[in-house]
């Protein structure tokens, strides 16, 4: 760029050519004044002749200094002109200068506010007292609702929950003259929720004083979304524990080795379902927390803990020489079972733990959790609230349940059930009142698999919901069938399980009602007792709606559960089926008798019909009469059998006793 001041250096070097020249115009200017005044003087003076000669001698040598003098004085007009006219050249290319550089300056001010206005996300430039100077068309869409920010503050353009951090940042930058970065959730209504990252700079003036801040903000959700998501895909969000991904990962990456010995511990809580629907989901969150924090309190450095499933827990502890696990493994299980306070009441509950061991048991972590799955299982299945190791017999077990999940699996998806059906009969006149619907599946061999050997694995992985629907479509088909055929049918009774009590459920049945809605009327539903729900009012009103749409409702299996009398009043049953344990002794039990003529003569009070389920024996049958309950069923009149072969006795109605 051109300088537009001379140093003196550069001034006195300038002003050298002028100086020998003053110094001879001077002189010959003195000396042609001092030969004029000589002459003046001369002729002033009367010397005759030669005053004259002299006066003239003088007068032409001072004329000679005068034009010497002109000579010189021209020499140094021209020497100015030549300066002036360098100085002119010098002053038009300073303004060439100057104007080329405004141009680029103009240039480079355009591209620069082109760039930063397209840029798509928010750039901004305040000044110390936080007034907005410039500001992005990203940042007027983005964040200041359309509304020119200049001159404005963040209390008049932003959100209120942005303005304290926003201005604190400012402040910090200022303050410390450093870079300040943020990452903020911005989450308000109406708007979906983003991450940004916000980066603010102070600008320095004169004597390195901030005096003002560039900020700008990235949308970083892309980032924050994957990383949480690989956060949240292996983590339990209630008790922060692995969960079913996180202890699969573990598993596939974890390799033993021959040195080392790894226990596998499995915790179940005893019951769980019951206190959770007793208790309600809320507090069923908070025991399970509380055992979380229990287990995490007794684990030690390199323990790994997951929460796979609702109420299960898989522990690794790593073995050594002086690490005493089976001491361990007692403290946890009394740790577990203290009694723990939940909204203020304490409630008492026991664990069943299944433990494996490496490498007698597994020589992988893979196998370990299998062999202490089943651990579990038979712990649970020895009366529960115990500890477990595996055994090597367990092996054959192991495999038996798993031809049974892959027989469950292949009759869901072939529909490859057997229903058999059995009567209930009124005793008093032998007419039949109802066949229950039984399921059977079929077997490669020809034989039938009972529900005993299936029921309670299928409720495990919530295949029974499949098998529900089925049995329950069919039953309203032969019914459906049978009143197309002018045939009276015989009401048929289907076992639903409590996880079939759903939306699900009432809009099947919504469909049938739409369709032919005198099915209902030879239809019942029956739901094993100690699997009912405490205090679930959503499962009630589903009941309640079953029952408006003219279905029969009916308790199975009455007295395996609580037997909890006083709820009969609130639950919308019409019929109770005492489970057989109340029949099996009762010809040899007077107090079994009292137990059950007051379960009768209360159901009676309350219009329920009592229905004895087992009854086998002609003593039996007799003793349940004379305490008032006529509705039998059992192999005292018949043995279960194929639906399709039960047409006699939809046409006969009546069944005498075997």
């Amino acid at each position: 760029m051109p300088q537009t001041l001379k140093s003196p250096l550069k001034i006195a070097k300038s002003s050298q050519p002028f100086k020998t020249p003053l110094l001879l115009l001077v002189s010959v200017g003195f000396c042609a004044g001092l030969f004029l005044m000589a002459s003046v003087w001369l002729f002033s003076v009367d010397l005759g002749l030669a005053s004259g000669l002299l006066t003239l001698v003088m007068l032409l040598i001072s004329m000679v200094f005068l034009l010497i003098a002109l000579r010189i004085y021209a020499h140094i007009s021209l020497i100015l002109a030549q300066s002036d006219q360098k100085h002119l050249q010098n002053a038009l290319i300073q303004a060439k200068d100057m104007l080329d550089t405004s141009k680029q300056l103009r240039e480079d001010h355009i591209v620069l506010q082109s760039l930063v206005q397209n840029l798509p996300f928010p750039v901004w430039l305040k000044d110390r007292l936080g007034r907005y100077l410039v500001a992005n068309h990203a940042f007027v869409q983005q964040w200041a609702n359309g509304i020119e920010p200049k001159g404005l503050t963040d209390a008049d353009l932003l959100n209120a929950k942005l303005v304290k951090s926003f201005m604190a940042a400012d402040q910090a930058a200022l303050s410390t003259g450093t870079a300040q970065k943020l990452d903020l959730r911005l989450d308000f209504s109406g708007q979906t929720a983003k991450w940004v990252r916000i980066e603010r700079y102070p600008l320095q003036g004169e004597a390195q004083q901030a005096v003002g801040v560039l900020g700008f903000a990235i949308d970083i959700s892309p980032f924050k979304t994957e990383a949480n998501d690989q956060s949240e895909a292996y983590r339990d969000p209630l008790t922060d524990l692995a969960n079913n991904n996180g202890l699969n990962r573990h598993l596939d990456r974890v390799q033993l080795s021959d040195a080392e010995s790894v226990w596998c511990v499995t915790i179940d809580i005893d019951h769980f379902k019951v206190m959770n629907d007793s208790l309600g989901p809320d507090s069923g969150d908070q025991l399970l927390i509380q055992v979380a924090e229990r287990i995490e309190r007794a684990s030690q450095s390199g323990d790994f803990m997951a929460r796979p499933s609702a109420d299960e827990y898989v522990l690794f502890w790593l073995d050594s020489e002086h690490a005493d696990l089976e001491r361990r493994l007692q403290d946890l299980h009394s740790l577990l079972n203290q009694p723990l306070t939940i909204d203020r009441s304490q409630y008492s509950f026991t664990t069943s733990i299944g433990v494996a061991k490496s490498p007698e048991q597994g020589d992988t972590l893979r196998a370990l959790k299998q062999h202490a799955s089943v651990a579990l299982f038979n712990a649970k299945k020895l009366g529960r609230n115990q500890i477990h190791w595996y055994q090597d017999q367990y092996h054959d077990q192991a495999l038996r349940r798993l031809n049974k999940a892959q027989a469950l699996h292949q009759a869901i998806i072939d529909h490859d059930f057997s229903i058999q059906v059995q009567p209930r009969v009124d005793c008093r006149t032998g007419t039949i009142e109802a066949l229950e619907c039984l399921v059977r599946i079929r077997l490669a061999d020809g034989g039938l698999l009972y529900p005993d050997h299936f029921i309670e694995l299928a409720e495990q992985n919530g295949l029974v919901r499949e098998i529900d629907i089925y049995m329950l479509d069919q039953a309203l088909t032969t019914i459906d069938s049978w009143l197309e055929q002018a045939i009276e049918p015989l009401s048929l009774a289907v076992n639903l399980s409590i996880q079939s009590i759903n939306k699900n459920l009432i809009s099947q049945l919504q469909g049938w009602q739409q369709r032919n809605p005198a099915v209902f009327q030879y239809l019942e539903l029956e739901l094993t007792e100690h699997r009912i729900p405490e205090n679930n009012t959503e499962f009630l009103a589903h009941l309640g709606t079953v029952r408006d749409m003219g279905i029969h409702l009916a308790l199975d299996d009455f007295g395996t559960g609580y037997a909890n009398l006083s709820r009969l009043p609130e639950w919308p049953f019409q019929i109770l089926k005492l489970d057989r344990s109340f029949i099996v002794d009762l010809p040899n039990s007077p107090k079994q008798q009292a137990v059950v003529k007051s379960v009768i003569d209360l159901c009676q009070a309350l219009e329920i019909q009592v229905v004895a389920e087992g009854v086998e024996t002609e003593a039996e049958l007799t003793l349940i009469d004379q305490l008032g309950c006529h509705s039998i069923q059992g192999f005292v009149y018949a043995r279960p059998k194929p639906l399709a072969d039960a047409g006699a006795w939809l046409v006969q109605r009546k069944i005498g006793v075997q």
